[in-house]
């Protein structure tokens, strides 16, 4: 419970002092847009559970949601609706207490963290006795990364939650496969879905527990293993597990369909408009879906839907018209293989449109505390050398065939190298094993005082690190970082800069008046007057910016004053930014690089760096853009 209290209240007063994020900015305006219009049109890259659970809170505070403009402009170039316009609407219409409307569906998601939480604890008490389920909790309770995605109204922590549960409902029926644990099972495996479409790994991970389950079971005359090995034996066994595994299936596609609605569900697989290089083939004939976008149109000219011509073509899709597109969306934006997919992703100060196999390396690396290395490598080490700290085949493949598949994918089969955030979900499966070390404090030996001493250092450690790190835990790094304020040179995004300054920044104002308005490039997607900030755009490095997009008097606006940037930008992330009437701006990569050559004269919390420009700073970056005609990024 002082865990549970402790968590509670870390997350709740540092989620406060965060502005509304990147992703936040739609995710929350989507799930008004579910509860509301009963379509998930909005924003389907993404499943809507955690987006609707969210908007329950924010529902009864009966905000204004606006669906004239955003969703007419859609409906007349016959598109789904934007979740940036849509977004945009949904802050102009409640200016006034807009922060608080996100700090109500905040709420929901700490509720989430604090019951993974639970959940740490009941497997890991499970696994080695009350001391095992108490570390593993307290590592979940003071961690930064955790704490800092707890109060986000964004899909991460309810993914995170949604996997580890329902692994551990599976592993529970595998210990006694009764039909009320697969209907568990079943249950939180479609809930999972719902969630983030990461979690479809979870389908072949159960089938993969299964079969180790199986070949890890002794045969008949070679020992007995507890009453579910008479059954084993009893006529039909295999039929009866093999029936309750097609439940677990079908159950959990009947909550992905329950999730949405059932909006969609049976179209013909051939029907859809898909984009990824995964679904789709070069096309052969047929009239292309039409889209204003130009890039757009081109690729449907250029692809078509892989099952189009086939046998499958009038195939009924067992799942929701959304759930497909909204995987085909997510799918095409990671991909590296099609014009215009991929994200930007940077690491250790280079930007490009595909990943790094080590870049999730770097991010545990650097952004897991040093405590809970320590732990989880005494942990590994415990196990190598003491035979009695491991559980069965099955128990040690449950939480660390998780773990090692979630690192895998997200580092060899996606460009998603966006933050920490992605590889979450094998957090708790760590904690899980490092529960093991309880088992050896126990007694008065040498060994127990010295597992005592490396336990109490560790949890001590992260204790420390996390109080000290309060309220930035979005912008953590441990010391082999640097620290928050090192981190940059090795990792950006939403691993440091994910938009949540502004409050911090309007502090920083308040105690340091200005003559005149800022010059504030921010990464991020809500206007900063919102956050009660005046401001104007500083100019974009013109030999980036195209002569055609270049705004009136750019390179001018150059002049001695008060800067503010997004470390994002000043590392060189391409972004768009809204101009001070709101308009928005393209940041080309690199367009603001050119403050990594002057030193910050303070920051607001660790992700906006402020500079004081003299008329000296202002010389030396026009001589910079004269002297060099192109810049190489």
């Amino acid at each position: 419970m002082v865990l549970l209290i402790a968590h509670a209240i870390l997350a709740f007063t540092s989620l406060r002092r965060n502005f509304v994020t990147l992703d936040e900015f739609g995710h929350l305006p989507a799930g008004l847009s579910y509860w509301q219009q009963m379509t998930f049109s909005l924003y389907h890259q993404n499943p809507p559970l955690l987006k609707m659970l969210a908007a329950l809170p924010v529902l009864l505070a009966e905000p204004v949601v606006d669906y004239g403009d955003s969703w007419a402009r859609a409906a007349d170039s016959g598109l789904q609706p934007n979740q940036f316009d849509f977004g945009t609407d949904f802050m102009r219409s409640n200016t006034g207490r807009y922060f608080d409307l996100f700090n109500l569906g905040r709420c929901v998601i700490v509720a989430v963290s604090l019951l993974g939480c639970l959940l740490v604890f009941s497997w890991g008490r499970d696994l080695w006795g009350p001391g095992g389920g108490l570390l593993g909790a307290s590592i979940w309770a003071l961690d930064p990364n955790l704490l800092a995605h707890a109060g986000l109204v964004t899909t991460d922590m309810g993914a995170t939650v949604a996997m580890f549960g329902a692994m551990y409902a599976f592993r529970r029926w595998l210990r006694s496969p009764t039909w009320g644990r697969a209907t568990v099972a079943g249950g939180v495996l479609g809930l999972a879905q719902i969630c983030k479409f990461s979690c479809l790994i979870l389908y072949p991970l159960f089938a993969a527990l299964a079969v180790i389950r199986w070949s890890a079971r002794p045969r008949a005359g070679h020992g007995h293993t507890g009453p579910d090995e008479a059954d084993r034996q009893a006529d039909g066994w295999g039929l009866r597990r093999a029936v309750q595994c097609a439940a677990m299936l079908g159950l959990s596609l009947f909550v992905i369909n329950l999730g949405y609605g059932f909006e969609g569900s049976g179209r013909p697989l051939g029907s859809f408009p898909l984009l990824s290089l995964g679904l789709t083939v070069p096309r052969t004939g047929g009239e292309p879906p039409y889209h204003p976008n130009a890039t757009y149109q081109r690729l449907y000219r250029e692809r078509q839907n892989r099952f189009e011509n086939t046998l499958l073509a009038r195939l009924p899709t067992p799942l929701p018209a959304h759930y497909v597109l909204g995987f085909d969306a997510q799918l095409f934006e990671a991909n590296i293989g099609l014009p215009g997919a991929g994200y930007p992703v940077y690491l250790r100060g280079q930007v490009r449109r595909e990943g790094w196999p080590t870049y999730y390396l770097y991010a545990l690396a650097l952004k897991v505390p040093l405590g809970t290395w320590l732990l989880a490598a005494s942990g590994l080490i415990a196990a190598l050398l003491f035979p009695a700290l491991r559980a069965r085949v099955i128990d040690e493949a449950a939480w660390a065939l998780p773990a090692a598949t979630v690192f895998g994918m997200m580092s060899l089969l996606t460009g998603m190298d966006l933050g920490v955030r992605y590889v979450l979900p094998l957090f708790p499966f760590l904690f899980v094993g490092v529960g093991r070390l309880a088992r050896l404090t126990e007694g008065s030996s040498r060994r127990a005082l010295a597992a005592t001493a490396i336990l109490c250092v560790g949890v001590s450690w992260n204790a420390v690190e996390t109080l000290i790190t309060w309220p930035h835990y979005l912008s953590y790094f441990n010391e082999a970082a640097g620290g928050p304020s090192g981190g940059h040179r090795y990792l950006v995004d939403s691993n440091l800069d994910w938009g949540q300054d502004l409050l911090e920044l309007r502090h920083w104002l308040e105690s340091h008046p200005q003559p005149q308005p800022i010059a504030l490039a921010y990464f991020g997607n809500v206007d900063p007057g919102i956050a009660g900030i005046s401001y104007r755009l500083p100019p974009r490095d013109p030999r980036i910016v195209p002569p055609a997009r270049r705004l009136p008097d750019e390179e001018s606006g150059l002049r001695p004053g008060t800067y503010a940037v997004s470390v994002n930008l000043v590392e060189g992330l391409p972004y768009h930014l809204r101009s001070e009437n709101g308009d928005a701006v393209s940041a080309y990569q690199g367009a603001f690089a050119y403050f990594n050559t002057l030193r910050p004269a303070a920051r607001a919390g660790y992700s906006i760096w402020i500079f004081q420009l003299g008329e000296r700073d202002v010389a030396q970056i026009r001589h910079l853009w004269m002297n060099r005609s192109q810049v190489v990024l």
